[in-house]
């Protein structure tokens, strides 16, 4: 791994007496191309998406190219190292989980990974190809295939369970009706916000590191090159820093967020060091969804007003009710026996304020834009 998470290095084994002391044979260097050939071919349509109009760069090939590091002793025992070309790295980072996902699938009999919206075609040609490993391979030998150099556990090819799994890549719909080409992302992206500390910030390959509460998070900023001061701003240690929300396109793998494939916006996470502060701090941090999978994302606009409500009330008022709302908001609510008051801010910004009394059992609802009167209205809460 490099110092930002990228897969720089790929891990393949080749057993048998064939090769044994560490030899390679020339004619078994084939299954290392074959490898290579699909992940370039995957990161080169995921290029084409971006770059609908451009001509493919005379380089991208060498930027997304596989050499061989070193062979350990023993059985040839692989290390292959990426090129990782600045501008094409998140591109081949992006094929090589696709290439790594369908190879995975078809050794342990799973489902194979849908790659949404890619041309059939070019299904059928990656998992043609991914078929095709391991061809040279002859009884007693095989390649094991590790997802990280560090894996203990690796995909295993022989000769027999090649024989399996190439019947499931190679199965084809003769009936189904070609699809058009079309230029989409590989796997399924969307905007969405982390909250966590950033702990690396690499302004070369314009890339950094978020720490959340669920793990850590890479992410690229290429297109949004003045967020590096923003990054920089906040960059520590995962003890030490700021808490920061990070908004972008995001990419997760199996329910958990892996990368931001686009950053769009960098922004400080400061609320008081209060109950109230603390509680909004939460709200911030979570996820799209958080609510039987419908929850909105909390906006700051709603958490900002809220924190200048709680602000401006003081002592004069007891502490609110704080809850998040599924639409992105915060409710601020008081409630005693003489009754309920509370605040909605809507993610907006709008305030729909609301008072109910024992003798009033149908409540007044009024809206506003105004931050002052929703403080004023604030302050007569329910003692």
């Amino acid at each position: 791994m490099d110092d930002l998470g990228g897969p720089r290095f790929k891990r393949i084994r080749l057993t048998g007496d064939r090769f044994e002391g560490g030899r390679l044979p020339v004619d078994s260097l084939i299954e290392l191309q074959r490898y290579q050939d699909v992940v370039r071919k995957l990161a080169e349509f995921e290029w084409r998406r971006d770059h609908p109009e451009d001509e493919l760069p005379a380089d991208f090939a060498g930027g997304v190219g596989l050499t061989i590091e070193k062979i350990d002793e023993g059985s040839a025992d692989v290390l292959l190292a990426f090129e990782q070309h600045a501008t094409y790295v998140q591109y081949q980072v992006e094929a090589q989980d696709a290439a790594d996902a369908t190879i995975f699938a078809a050794y342990s009999h799973t489902p194979l990974p849908d790659l949404p919206s890619v041309p059939s075609a070019l299904v059928a040609e990656v998992r043609e190809e991914i078929a095709d490993i391991g061809e040279s391979l002859v009884n007693g030998q095989s390649i094991e295939f590790y997802a990280d150099p560090a894996d203990a556990t690796p995909t295993v090819i022989t000769v027999e369970t090649r024989r399996e799994a190439r019947a499931d890549l190679m199965l084809t719909d003769f009936f189904a009706e070609p699809e058009p080409p079309t230029i989409a992302p590989l796997v399924e992206k969307r905007d969405e916000s982390l909250v966590g500390r950033i702990t690396a910030v690499d302004a070369n390959s314009t890339k950094f590191e978020l720490v959340t509460a669920q793990g850590k998070v890479h992410g690229w900023y290429r297109e949004n090159t003045e967020l590096l001061e923003d990054l920089r701003a906040v960059l520590n240690s995962a003890n030490e820093g700021p808490l920061t929300r990070v908004t972008g396109e995001l990419r997760s793998k199996n329910g958990e967020p892996q990368r931001f494939w686009r950053t769009h916006i960098v922004e400080l996470v400061e609320f008081d060091a209060t109950p109230a502060g603390k509680r909004l701090t939460e709200f911030a941090a979570l996820p799209s969804g958080w609510e039987d999978g419908e929850g909105e994302q909390i906006s700051f606009v709603a958490l900002e007003a809220a924190q200048e409500i709680v602000r401006a009330v003081g002592a004069d008022v007891a502490l609110p009710g704080l809850f998040p709302t599924a639409e992105g908001g915060v409710l601020l609510e008081w409630a005693s026996t003489a009754g309920v008051r509370s605040v909605e801010i809507l993610a907006d910004g709008l305030f729909e304020l609301f008072e109910m009394t024992p003798t009033d059992r149908s409540g007044v609802h009024f809206e506003t834009k105004n931050l002052a009167e929703a403080i004023d209205f604030a302050r007569r809460g329910v003692e």
